[in-house]
């Protein structure tokens, strides 16, 4: 049974420091009040082993769901109250029970009734988490193995929870700015249709009208849904199958998944935003697992991977070796040449001042609410883009169809 070391006040307020033997944290303070104390700190002394992280093959990165079928809505509620009943002292098997029954997704139902089978075998939380990552992301499922080993599960449940909803604000807000640019692109599908790229482009609408008014054109109503919903469809498809593609290729190699990231990680504003929040992503992780306590070492390693950035997940792995062998956490991460003046900057400031974790927490919290103030710039530039977009393809349209229609006339009068 893990054993914690903590920090209490005793009923006259004085300091008390112990060691106490419990399955989790939570279990633990329960301990530390029965004695009569108040806990203030409490830590792990000895950690388990740590879980060998395996990623996924290319076949797998393949055959898994576009989109996984559980909202991230219904993930931070399943989370929240995971964690609140965790804390409340019931055990794993008996909480996933609890869960199945409150959920009201039939995916995440039959998930978590899979959970309780092989949790009853005997396998860790996170490790049958992770036979579903279209479900649970790679931060997800690092978190959670961390808080395993650090025996602070409903910690890093609650963590995971607050990233989420964090996440659906973002993902809401852009939404909302980008609602009207894409029902005009939409629009702009059903009028133009494909007769933009031939050779007398007319709009689709102008062609059902005209076989409305003068039936013997032979344009018909299945005519216009090929120029306009089946080539909808036809754009769909070719998407999904890069998606298929770029799966494929990032599975099944390290280096060229990183060659993308740098890629895009240059390109001009997103290419910023992409790394502010793969950066925030990796200050919660580390914040969390080191004030879970867990080794610098392993915090490290891990954030990395939880960053969802195989440019950080290398960088952290060649720093964990610096580490090692006395060279402070900034220093071996400004060697890699990885990460920014601000990440190392908040690092030296963490070294000096022995509160690494607070000062990694507020880095993430400064980077995140930047890359969201951009992306909410980057989304009205993106309807900016879109209206000017169908306003020129409209203008080429009408420019076109009058060109035509003036030249026939003057033909005519040849």
């Amino acid at each position: 049974m893990p054993e914690f070391q903590y920090t209490a006040r005793d009923q006259a307020g004085q300091p008390v420091q112990g060691k106490v033997e419990a399955i989790n944290s939570a279990f633990a303070a329960g301990k530390i009040r029965n004695l009569g104390y108040i806990p203030e700190r409490i830590r792990p002394i000895e950690l388990a082993p740590q879980s060998v992280h395996t990623r996924q093959g290319p076949i797998r990165s393949v055959m898994k769901p576009i989109t996984s079928g559980v909202p991230l809505t219904q993930l931070a509620v399943f989370y929240r109250q995971f964690a609140t009943l965790i804390n409340a002292g019931l055990p794993l098997y008996q909480s996933l029970v609890s869960l199945e029954s409150q959920t009201r997704n039939d995916r995440l139902r039959q998930v978590l009734k899979q959970c309780q089978v092989k949790v009853q075998q005997g396998g860790q939380l996170s490790e049958v988490f992770a036979e579903y990552p279209w479900i649970f992301s790679e931060l997800q499922l690092e978190m959670i193995r961390a808080g395993e080993h650090a025996g602070a599960l409903e910690q890093m449940l609650t963590r995971i929870a607050d990233y989420l909803e964090q996440e659906i604000g973002l993902r809401r807000l852009i939404s909302r700015v980008t609602l009207y640019p894409k029902l005009v692109l939409l629009f702009a599908l059903f009028v133009i249709g494909r007769s933009i790229f031939s050779t007398t482009p007319m709009p689709a609408i102008s062609l059902l009208i005209i076989s409305m008014i003068k039936p013997n054109t032979g344009y018909t109503i299945w005519n216009y849904l090929n120029d306009t919903l089946f080539f909808g469809l036809e754009i769909a498809a070719v998407i999904y199958g890069i998606i298929l593609m770029f799966r494929l290729l990032t599975g099944s190699s390290d280096a060229f998944y990183e060659r993308y990231e740098r890629f895009k990680f240059s390109l001009p504003g997103i290419g910023k935003v992409s790394r502010q929040f793969a950066l925030a992503k990796f200050g919660q992780a580390f914040s969390a697992l080191y004030a879970a306590g867990m080794p610098l070492q392993k915090a490290i390693q891990i954030s990395g991977r939880a960053s969802g950035s195989r440019i950080f997940m290398h960088a952290t792995e060649r720093a964990t070796l610096d580490t090692q062998q006395g060279t402070p956490l900034s220093h071996a991460l400004a060697q890699t040449g990885a990460f920014p003046s601000i990440t190392l900057d908040m690092l030296r400031t963490g070294e000096m001042t022995g509160n690494l974790d607070a000062m990694m927490t507020k880095m993430a919290e400064y980077l995140h609410a930047e890359a969201e103030a951009r992306s909410n710039q980057f989304a009205h530039i993106f309807g900016a883009f879109v209206y000017t977009l169908v306003a020129i393809l409209v203008a080429y349209t009408v420019i076109n169809f009058y060109t035509g229609y003036f030249g026939s006339i003057m033909s005519a009068g040849h």
